[in-house]
């Protein structure tokens, strides 16, 4: 049967999330959804506060909807998130502690590469299994952002399973869209999802958008793409250094815009 899900996502239990996952269990049901990979932040969280989220996980999951828990790890300048996971090892990560996050997690995989300027040390290419190229918060809800493609396609040389994944890095309901994950399971249960996920058997981005786990998509290279990609990240990057420059000048926006720009963009 085919499902529909999300990944890379953050409840209250991450220092800047916004819903708990009570609320966003049924904040995904209502679009349909079946599955969400979640993965907080690591910064702020302690062992008894990761152990909770896990068992939480586990409680709201049903027939119907399935949480699949994980970490968000900070790793120098980078962010890798640990799908699948529910051994809490501590709030960063350097070499050694990487090799150790990623042997505990389903799968390994580098967020918003744009964060660390698309470069990767010699243990985060040994350790990731995928690399993350559509992340609705940096690259937008339209296209993958072309530069984490290229990245994809770089490193897939060296490394053939190498899977491309997409996320919507949730927060707040404003975050809802695109990329949302397509696959093709038996019964929607946690093993299944995992398995399908690890086969590289799913797509993901919006319904005139599909991405493969290979990185390709219709309309990939073209004028229109690449104009939407450039479009998307720019405006991002201009709405980000306004609103640095508003809380400097102690100016708000009005909340009702804020949330408007963040659906649309």
């Amino acid at each position: 049967m085919k499902i529909t899900g999300v990944m890379h996502v953050h409840s209250t239990y991450s220092y800047d999330g916004k819903e708990t996952l009570t609320s966003l269990r049924e904040l995904f049901l209502s679009k349909g959804h079946s599955f969400c990979f979640v993965t907080e932040h690591t910064d702020a969280l302690t062992p008894e506060k990761a152990a909770l989220f896990v068992q939480e996980c586990k409680a709201l999951t049903t027939g119907s909807f399935v949480f699949i828990p994980g970490f968000e790890v900070p790793y120098g300048n980078a962010h890798i998130l640990m799908l699948g996971s529910s051994v809490f090892l501590g709030q960063k990560a350097d070499a050694q502690m990487l090799r150790q996050w990623s042997e505990h997690a389903v799968l390994t995989v580098l967020a918003h590469p744009v964060r660390n300027n698309f470069v990767l040390d010699s243990v985060m290419e040994e350790v990731i299994d995928g690399i993350e190229v559509w992340n609705a918060q940096y690259d937008g809800k339209l296209v993958p952002r072309t530069r984490a493609v290229k990245l994809y396609k770089e490193l897939q040389k060296k490394k053939q399973s190498l899977l491309a994944t997409g996320g919507l890095d949730f927060h707040r309901t404003e975050h809802l869209g695109a990329p949302v994950l397509t696959l093709d399971t038996t019964t929607c249960t946690e093993r299944d999802i995992i398995q399908t996920i690890q086969s590289g058997a799913y797509s993901f981005g919006t319904p005139r958008r599909g991405v493969s786990s290979g990185g390709m998509w219709p309309g990939k290279g073209s004028v229109t793409d690449t104009m939407l990609s450039l479009l998307s990240v720019t405006t991002i990057s201009a709405g980000k250094l306004t609103n640095k420059l508003l809380v400097k000048l102690g100016i708000k926006l009005p909340k009702k815009l804020a949330q408007l720009i963040r659906k649309k963009v």
